[in-house]
Order: structure tokens, then sequence, then C-alpha cells
């Protein structure tokens, strides 16, 4: 069992996963390999924050005005290099791992929630559903697009394929 003292997030970490264990809280898993720390997951993510240059209450904050998303808001690590992690429950949560959004290959249903696949062959089970993941996903393409690049996408998804025709209709 691999143990560190302290752990940033980088581009290479894949996922904080809750550890139950009198001192070691949390499991990482990166490009590395397998970690254990002491800090709990969501400490974890407040420090890389903070190394990065922001709170986390102050990047949530700033989150939550710009798309509304109050609920397992995921969380920017670092603008600049794209970092997103998703939480998969509350980020209080005792369950609560947080997965990096773009090592995230696909998601996949099974009988007690869904399998994420990372684009390192790496598969985690998890406790929630399929679809709950998929949106959490969506909540971190759109706060991607919006914090991390300089598209100014629209997020108000596309509308209805029906109406759309009819709108082509009327044009002519």
């Amino acid at each position: 069992m691999d143990m560190m003292e302290e752990y940033l997030i980088t581009s290479a970490t894949v996922g904080l996963f809750p550890n139950f264990h009198p001192w070691l809280q949390t499991k990482t898993l990166d490009w590395d390999g397998e970690f254990y720390i002491e800090d709990k997951p969501l400490d974890a993510i407040s420090n890389s924050c903070l190394h990065y240059g922001a709170s986390y209450e102050g990047r949530k904050k700033s989150i939550v005005h710009r798309t509304n998303f109050k609920q397992k808001t995921p969380m920017i690590i670092s603008e600049a290099q794209g970092m997103i992690m998703i939480p998969t429950h509350s980020p209080e949560h005792m369950y609560c791992a947080w997965l990096m959004y773009h090592h995230i290959h696909k998601v996949i249903p099974n009988g007690t929630g869904c399998t994420i696949l990372f684009h390192n062959n790496v598969k985690v089970d998890l406790t929630i559903s399929a679809a709950v993941m998929r949106q959490q996903m969506q909540k971190a393409a759109v706060i991607y697009n919006l914090f991390c690049t300089d598209q100014k996408i629209n997020f108000s998804f596309m509308m209805d394929p029906k109406k759309r025709k009819n709108r082509k209709k009327e044009e002519k």
C-alpha cells in the first residue's frame, strides 16, 4: 500500500475515493497508480483548489452563480489546465468520490449502479445510476466551456427537432 503525506491533484489524477480506514481517508487513483492519503476527498479537493489559485468555496460560488448548478456541483481545480472533478454524491456525503472529467471514457450501466471506464482502461464500479453520472458529466462539460475555454457556447441545449423542421418550413 503506497501512502503519501500530501496529495496535489494534477492532470494525471483519475479519481479520489473515500477509504474507510482510521487514518488513510482517501484512495487516489492516477496514471502513476494507486495511493492512500490522510485527507478526506473533499479536503484534497479544497487544498488543490487553493494551490491553483482560489478557494473551494469561492470556486463553488462562482460556478453556482454562472450555471445555477447548486447540487453535486462539479469543481474546477484549475481553469488553465482544464481540470474539473465530478462528485458522485453531495460533497459532504461519506461515500462521495470525485472523478476527473477528462479521464472518463465511458459510463456503463450495471445492475447496482454504473461502471466507469477511464481512458487508461481502469474500471471503477459506483453505486449511482448511469443516468445520474451522465448528468454530472453534462454539468462538467458546461463548466468546462464556461470557465476553461474562450468559446462562448450557450448551454440551453438543443430545441425539439420537430419545432426546428416547422421553423424551416415557415422561413421558406
